[in-house]
């Protein structure tokens, strides 16, 4: 039987693996220039074309019945009650543990001692456990640690995660590493020590340190890592070097390395996107060039089955879908709309507040 997560950590920290030697890792290194700092989550352009045929359903116009109460981040419209903001290069000493409605600092976690400090973050949708990165890019190594919070928000562990340690250096672009659904595997989008660095993505079992390496073809870098509901599959977003048509959507099969493109259509720009609750659809936020739509696509048909079309006038600098349980919330800056069936409620988020991970 396979241990959860939480006997990893216990296991990990009676080991002493909460701690890193000084010596074993190097100062950091500048990062790389092609490293962006772009939406929350986001897939992207995409190859099988829409039947003329798909059934579109088109909520227009859209009822907002009066404004919901500002929050300080989109995880509290999911249910969330702890954000970790921190975690980005070139590498935050300390993550902060926030409430998730207020902005309130509940706890401060320190990177482990010698460390590079936590370079990604990412939630096991439970709100307690995560996991942070740290890197060593002398030695071409990222490190992984497994963090779960008491229920007041304090850390109650925070160890490395045995065997789960890989060769490579950092990744391009945000939503490097995602949990799967449970938290006994990851994702990990890094870059190839040596010669033409190309991507790998890696899922790693965080009990047994068992993964699966699928390499991505040279000069196509990815990001905006995100599961399914099933922990098999994964969605994330694909930029071609060079080719300026903007990001592409590909799906992941974690059993096999299998990837598939998808398409929904020419005349609309990728904004965002995840799983639906249903894990049969993906949500997918577009801009048709005069407002944000929010696209239902079918994993099993290839087509959207849905459009629900968001107040205009929206710039889209940042964006983020957020799905928990049966809610689905739409970032477009700092405006939050909440569906629910026909019905949008529009609030705006307190001073923008962080994406943060929860």
């Amino acid at each position: 039987m396979t241990p959860p997560f939480e006997d990893v950590l216990r296991s990990a920290l009676s080991e002493g693996a909460d701690t890193v030697e000084p010596r074993s890792l190097r100062p950091l290194a500048e990062p790389s220039s092609r490293r962006r700092r772009v939406r929350v989550v986001s897939l992207g352009g995409l190859v099988v074309a829409v039947a003329a045929a798909v059934v579109l359903v088109v909520l227009a116009p859209w009822s907002q019945e009066g404004d919901a109460p500002q929050r300080f981040s989109l995880a509290s419209y999911m249910g969330a009650e702890y954000v970790l903001d921190g975690a980005w290069p070139p590498g935050g000493m300390a993550v902060n543990v926030r409430k998730a409605d207020t902005g309130e600092l509940v706890a401060e976690v320190a990177a482990p001692p010698g460390s590079s400090g936590f370079r990604d973050s990412a939630g096991a949708g439970d709100n307690r456990t995560f996991v942070l990165t740290t890197a060593d890019p002398g030695a071409c190594r990222i490190r992984f640690h497994g963090l779960t919070l008491k229920a007041d928000g304090t850390p109650a562990a925070l160890a490395e995660l045995p065997r789960t340690a890989l060769r490579g250096r950092l990744g391009e672009g945000p939503g490097l590493l995602a949990v799967a659904p449970g938290g006994r595997r990851f994702a990990y989008v890094s870059q190839t020590c040596g010669g033409q660095p190309h991507n790998v993505i890696t899922v790693i079992d965080s009990s047994t340190g068992d993964r699966r390496v699928v390499d991505l073809p040279p000069k196509v870098w990815a990001d905006s890592l995100g599961w399914a509901p099933d922990a098999r599959h994964l969605v994330f977003e694909s930029v071609t070097e060079g080719v300026s048509d903007g990001p592409e959507l590909r799906i992941l099969d974690s059993a096999n390395g299998d990837i598939r493109p998808v398409s929904f259509g020419s005349g609309t720009r990728l904004r965002s996107a995840a799983y639906a609750p249903d894990g049969a659809h993906v949500l997918v936020l577009v801009h048709d060039g005069r407002s944000h739509q929010l696209l239902w696509y079918s994993m099993d048909t290839g087509t959207v089955t849905r459009r629900v079309r968001l107040p205009p006038g929206e710039s889209g600098a940042s964006t983020g879908v957020g799905v928990a349980g049966g809610k689905v919330a739409v970032m477009v800056d700092e405006t939050v709309h909440l569906i629910d069936g026909t019905k949008i409620e529009t609030s705006r988020l307190v001073g923008g507040g962080p994406p943060g991970t929860w």
